[in-house]
């Protein structure tokens, strides 16, 4: 141990003779506050140390901080040594934030030390009635390449409101204001938002709030995840091909688009001539499968996509693929396979005996010509006999 090293052990054993006093008790934190930083949700908690513990510089002091909504048992809890805080919060409530010091090590002999707790309560903007606030916001990304989300208006929203739909995410630098509005009538009752407003693995904060005849209306935030939103397109080429042994088997093409493969699962429903659909959930990105079939009748098919577990908490499922039908007398490469080689060898054997025609019936055609020469050669031998003879006779008649 070197000289430097045995002087800091000796200052940290001897300095609570030296003059300094054990601490009994700690004071809370002082001057505690809350600012929104106008990002729908994102919220800075700030505060200072103790002035107690200004001069205790060897001491190991902490801050346990705990916050919720009001009226809210699920707190968050927290733990740590500096002076500030920033989270995501739920806005549509208020908010308790509470703080309290901790301090052990040397300054109390090893043992911990806990202050009272101080607390506030932040309240974000509730202007307008709670009846003109939108109801039931649905956002699905289409695919990741666009995103629509669409609202019902509140319960007791007039006939003239307009809403005004705001967003953040930690790529912008300031709130921005929807730019394509969706409209049904005139009112606007949804907002479609381009591929390059979309982010994912980040929080997606929305604000809808809006004005009417009679007032504000009561704003409504949001904080979504939108890779959990993601709704992809239907599989696509479904074919399906049968074997001998009553087994279908299935075969399609991934979703087109941005999704990687990888995150995908499937879900084939298939049913008999005569049965209901029937499910079976295919958690792996594989693009093929087989079902076994207790009848040969016709079966038929269809698939449908999501992203997997391991690519997102949760996400829609697409539509479904064109349904696909297989008859009992459909056939599987395998046996197609077979007849082509059937079929070959049926050709080569009508071609061999089609060629042993063709050789028997030329071979026939030159054998009785052959016999034909030979028989005009005898009848002509015949006729020059009978001639001579003739002349022959004629000459002694003479």
């Amino acid at each position: 141990m070197d000289l430097n090293n045995i002087t800091a052990f000796l200052a940290i054993i001897l300095w609570p003779s030296a003059g300094s006093k054990i601490l009994t008790s700690v004071d809370p934190p002082t001057d505690l506050q809350v600012t929104d930083l106008g990002h729908l949700g994102p919220l800075h908690i700030h505060w200072k140390a103790p002035l107690s513990l200004t001069n205790k510089k060897l001491c190991g002091v902490r801050y346990m901080m705990s916050h919720c909504n009001v009226d809210s048992t699920n707190c968050k809890h927290v733990t740590t040594k500096k002076l500030e805080y920033t989270d995501g919060f739920n806005l549509n409530e208020g908010i308790e934030v509470k703080i309290q010091t901790l301090v052990k090590e040397q300054c109390i002999n090893g043992t911990e030390l806990h202050s009272d707790w101080v607390e506030i309560v932040y309240w974000p903007p509730m202007e307008g009635p709670v009846g003109s606030k939108i109801r039931d916001l649905q956002c699905i990304v289409y695919n990741l390449e666009y995103m629509d989300c669409k609202w019902q208006n509140g319960m007791s929203a007039p006939h003239d409101i307009n809403y005004t739909l705001y967003y953040w995410h930690e790529e912008l630098e300031q709130t921005m204001e929807c730019d394509n509005y969706i409209k049904n009538q005139g009112n606007i009752v949804g907002c479609h938002f381009h591929s390059d407003d979309l982010i994912e693995f980040s929080d997606f904060n929305i604000c809808i709030n809006g004005s009417s005849a009679m007032g504000p209306v009561r704003p409504a935030y949001y904080t979504l995840q939108l890779q959990d939103l993601v709704k992809v397109a239907a599989p696509n080429q479904v074919s399906l091909t049968s074997s001998r042994t009553d087994t279908i088997y299935i075969q399609w093409e991934p979703p087109a688009g941005k999704m990687k493969l990888h995150c995908m699962k499937y879900e084939v429903q298939f049913c008999g001539k005569s049965s209901d659909w029937e499910s079976k959930v295919i958690p792996e990105p594989v693009t093929s499968t087989s079902l076994n079939v207790t009848a040969k009748t016709m079966y038929c098919v269809r698939v449908r996509a999501a992203v997997n577990m391991f690519c997102a908490d949760d996400s829609f499922w697409s539509d479904w693929s064109s349904i696909q039908c297989l008859t009992e007398h459909s056939e599987s490469g395998d046996d197609v396979i077979i007849k082509l080689n059937f079929l070959t060898e049926l050709i080569a054997l009508l071609t061999l005996a089609s060629f042993t025609l063709v050789l028997c019936v030329v071979a026939l055609y030159f054998w009785i010509r052959w016999k034909r020469l030979i028989a005009k050669k005898k009848l002509n031998m015949l006729l020059n006999d009978d001639v001579k003879n003739i002349q022959k006779n004629t000459h002694l008649n003479y």
